[in-house]
């Protein structure tokens, strides 16, 4: 199944989680797994248009994955050292834009390198646990 391709949920009648609050407990998570990772802030939206053309000038480019995340070889279910990374959706109510399923399946491509869309932090806990050799 494509990694963009997803029903929704049923969630109950509750306030459903932010993107921006899915990914600090998600990084909350890395932390705790002493993992290393980085958020990538490649937002391309500034009110200035100045500051937007120096944007892209300078390569930034919309849809890239929200974080990347290195797991070791020696953490690694493969004992080969990968590199994940991770674009967070909201667990309902998402957009997926097609900038951003582009750069999935680019780095898809590239050998001990995946991406996946990730709806909500227990979902991108699952996705980086399936390469670690011990899980959560």
């Amino acid at each position: 199944m494509p990694y963009f391709k997803r029903k929704q949920k049923s969630v109950p009648n509750r306030v459903i989680p932010y993107e921006a609050d899915e990914q600090k407990a998600f990084v909350q998570w890395l932390e705790v797994k002493k993992l290393k990772f980085t958020a990538i802030p490649n937002s391309t939206w500034t009110p200035s248009g100045w500051q937007l053309t120096e944007n892209i000038a300078m390569g930034v480019r919309s849809g890239l994955p929200d974080l990347l995340v290195i797991i070791p070889a020696k953490q690694s279910k493969t004992k080969k050292a990968c590199m994940l990374f991770v674009e967070m959706k909201r667990i309902k109510k998402y957009t997926i834009k097609e900038d951003q399923k582009n750069w999935i399946n680019a780095i898809n491509t590239i050998e001990n390198v995946e991406a996946r869309i990730c709806f909500g932090a227990d979902e991108a806990i699952g996705f980086v646990s399936e390469f670690l050799t011990t899980r959560s």
